[in-house]
């Protein structure tokens, strides 16, 4: 059976997480481009790519698309002298070499026809060898594009990741150094060679464009110095803007750790050390939320039950079985609870777990009882609310809520001109300062008090004795079980079974209702547990789409593995 288990939860995260599942974990360390250009208007292209994988794989893959007018033709591949399969599905070619964990060159061979524009002055070409649909970095790219004789007067000059990569070598050899490209990234290179290289290839247009494309690259290098001149103006500015903000920040944490400070001075001057149990400000299921950072669960749901029977608006008339005796309650939570247990899952008053077991047991029920859960808890976060244990702080959020979207166009400049640090660190200010201004509620003198007052109640629990527990009076005790109960803290729980193992049981009065909350806690915490589970409910999905061609004449192209 556990067998059994095991396969179908893997085969459920393969058929959830395919793609993730199979990755093929691969780095491309070096790729260079040979574009060999041809009398005839054909283009000869050898590509040899290294790839370093961890882990098994079966292959690499190159996606190559073609522009509009041209085709790729005898597609080819191998290492060293050996030929390698290649399977072409579309526009993506499946080279196989399967192995694991090594570092393999692989050289890949095509030709593009038509893939010379010829006119009456100069033959260009232009090709995109990877656009945006490139799943791949290249940690190094280099395209070199070759004439066909040596020549002179060579325009060339690159687009996005290509852009100021360009330069022209001997002979007239184009080489485009682009350094380290990341996926999904456009980068088009523009080459023209005079047309006398090219008598074989066809006459595009009777035209001359020469000027055309000079004053296009002159355009090009103009915007790329105007681009370069604003980088180095953020780079300079970039270190006193990320200052000034720090010392904000700064100026921010000292305010609000000195209002903190004053609150706790004035908390510790006017009402100094806490009684074991505070006294009652709050009903305890507010009291438990509040101090649980506004969770409410079914532990708190428990608590909220005994604190009624502690309070007289419920008799508990054995383990299992409630009666309402007053429906007059304190707060609003509390009569929404009556309603919800006593009258829609228990009836005529009464509630029994057993109650409880067969509502839930019933599909059509779950909806409900989460709607009427939801109710109860959003009526406890009102009482805290109500007390104003918090401050809001509105204009102090405004004014960092408005320095927060300053930001933003600093964020947006400093990602355009590549200042990564720079926009890390931005983000991180963005993120800490919207925080501040969405969630800065500091604790009001109440609310400092009434958590400095809980929150010493459990590191003194463990630790008193049971004279100390037998001089307590009998509310004080239930309202400290009931605490323990709901905040769950493990060492509290100790000491309550502690303190329930030294009870007289045997004594009546109010002692023995006391014990009698105490053995009937677990039970009912326990139904409250599996009723939430029962009810509860979870969804998820999951799905992904292929790329396509973004470069200069609608081709492109990228690298991956498999």
């Amino acid at each position: 059976m556990k067998k059994i288990t095991i396969f179908l939860t893997i085969l459920a995260v393969l058929f959830i997480f395919p793609i993730e599942a199979l990755a093929v974990e691969y780095s491309i360390e070096k790729t260079r481009i040979d574009a060999y250009l041809q009398e005839n208007g054909e283009v000869h292209v050898t590509e040899t790519h290294t790839y370093a994988f961890e882990g098994e794989f079966n292959g690499i893959t190159r996606s190559l698309i073609p522009k509009k007018e041209t085709a790729i033709v005898d597609v080819s591949a191998k290492e060293g002298d050996q030929a390698l399969d290649v399977e072409q599905q579309d526009n993506e070619y499946r080279v196989y070499r399967s192995g694991s964990d090594e570092r393999i060159t692989v050289d890949l061979s095509y030709t593009i026809e038509n893939g010379i524009e010829k006119y009456t002055d100069v033959a260009r070409f232009d090709w995109p060898f990877f656009d945006q649909s490139n799943e791949s970095d290249y940690a190094q790219m280099d395209v070199y594009v070759n004439p066909p004789k040596p020549t002179e007067g060579v325009i060339a000059y690159g687009e996005d990741e290509a852009a100021g990569s360009e330069s022209v070598e001997e002979e007239g050899v184009v080489h485009f150094n682009m350094g380290h490209v990341d996926s999904g990234e456009n980068g088009d290179i523009r080459t023209a060679f005079d047309a006398s290289l090219f008598p074989n290839a066809t006459l595009t247009e009777d035209k001359a464009i020469r000027g055309e494309i000079l004053a296009k690259k002159e355009e090009l290098d103009e915007e790329q110095a105007a681009y370069e001149a604003r980088k180095d103006f953020f780079t300079t500015i970039s270190p006193f803007i990320i200052g000034a903000f720090s010392i904000y920040l700064l100026i921010l944490i000292i305010y609000t750790v000195r209002k903190r400070n004053a609150v706790r001075q004035e908390v510790e001057r006017r009402f100094g050390n806490a009684y074991f149990v505070p006294k009652e400000e709050m009903s305890l299921p507010a009291t438990i939320a509040y101090m649980n950072a506004r969770l409410v669960n079914e532990k708190t749901l428990t608590a909220a039950l005994l604190d009624l029977v502690r309070k007289g608006f419920v008799k508990h008339d054995n383990e299992e079985h409630f009666t309402v005796m007053e429906r007059n309650t304190d707060h609003k939570h509390e009569s929404l609870l009556l309603s919800w247990l006593f009258d829609k899952i228990g009836r005529n008053g009464e509630f029994t777990l057993k109650h409880l077991k067969t509502y839930t047991k019933d599909k059509k029920n779950h909806k409900a009882y989460r709607e009427d859960f939801h109710k109860w808890k959003q009526a406890v976060l009102e009482e805290i609310k109500g007390n104003n244990l918090k401050s809001i702080k509105g204009k102090l959020r405004i004014v960092v809520g408005i320095s927060s979207l300053l930001l933003l166009p600093l964020i947006i400049l400093f990602g355009i001109y590549g200042l990564f640090l720079s926009l890390a660190i931005m983000i991180v200010f963005f993120g800490t300062f919207l925080s501040f201004a969405c969630l800065y509620s500091p604790r009001t003198v109440k609310g400092a008090r009434v958590y400095k007052q809980w929150k010493s109640f459990p590191a003194k629990y463990p630790s008193l004795q049971e004279q100390e527990w037998e001089e307590l009076q009998d509310d004080e005790q239930k309202r400290a079980f009931i605490y323990s109960l709901g905040t769950n803290n493990k060492h509290v729980n100790k000491a309550s079974d502690k303190m329930m193992k030294t009870t007289p049981q045997f004594n009546s009065g109010t002692q023995t209702d006391f014990v009698m909350i105490m053995v009937i806690a677990a039970a009912i915490n326990h139904d409250f547990k599996e009723a939430h589970t029962t009810a509860a409910a979870a969804y998820s999905s999951s799905g992904g789409t292929p790329g396509g061609g973004a470069g200069v004449g609608g081709g492109g192209g990228g690298s991956g593995a498999f």
